[in-house]
């Protein structure tokens, strides 16, 4: 019996949904992979010649084999979404939100940690834009399951490069400021416990980032 599939070109071409099925499975392997890209199922898989199977898995591994871009827009049913314009006026809800959903290397809750990140575009200009305010990730998370995986794999090693910068600066300027308002006498410990608990949710955001690095396919 002879199967046609369809081979994707680029990860444009593939829903996060179903990868995330992929890397949730405990020990995922070609068969698994073969069945997510191809968008096949085990029946269809096992007509396919078997001298195939190894061209079509360098194929696949081609996709994945190769820095991802990061891509800050993407339409998605006719709708704008954009990444976060400035991550320097990143609330600590969405940092603390982020840090929860890719703990532990949990691809189940990545589209909801892309719906941090990612929300509907309200005005553009040019290449400036504004997305919507903050809600809960709850508001578009389902949607964003169906979101391309290119421009998932591509947020997260923007954001990984990003918080990886940020913790190398961020204390040391912290120290000054804080040494300044003590000067100053305007120093509080309410400030003080906010700036501790965000470099400790931007460490635990960067060590679970690293994490993915373990995940096959992906080269961060």
């Amino acid at each position: 019996m002879q199967i046609e599939v369809s081979i994707p070109s680029s990860l444009r071409e593939v829903k996060l949904k179903d990868y995330q099925e992929l890397l949730i499975k405990e020990n995922p392997d070609n068969d698994d992979m073969l069945k997510c890209i191809l968008n096949i199922n085990t029946k269809e898989l096992g007509n396919i010649k078997n001298k195939d199977v190894d061209n079509l898995l360098a194929i696949i591994n081609k996709l994945f084999d190769k820095k991802h871009k990061f891509i800050p827009t993407f339409n998605l049913n006719n709708v704008l979404y954009g990444f976060i314009p400035n991550l320097d006026e990143i609330t600590y809800g969405e940092n603390k939100d982020i840090s929860t959903y890719i703990n532990n290397k949990d691809w189940g809750n990545m589209h909801k940690a892309m719906a941090v990140l990612f929300r509907p575009i309200k005005q553009k200009q040019g290449s400036k834009y504004l997305i919507e305010e903050y809600e809960g990730s709850h508001k578009y998370s389902e949607t964003l399951k169906n979101m391309p995986l290119d421009v998932v794999l591509g947020a997260m090693v923007f954001f990984w490069d990003l918080t990886n910068v940020l913790l190398n600066y961020i204390p040391s300027y912290l120290e000054n400021q804080i040494k300044q308002e003590q000067i100053n006498g305007a120093v509080s410990i309410e400030n003080g416990e906010v700036i501790q608990n965000y470099i400790f949710l931007a460490k635990e955001t960067l060590q679970d980032l690293k994490k993915f690095q373990c995940f096959p396919y992906i080269n961060v």
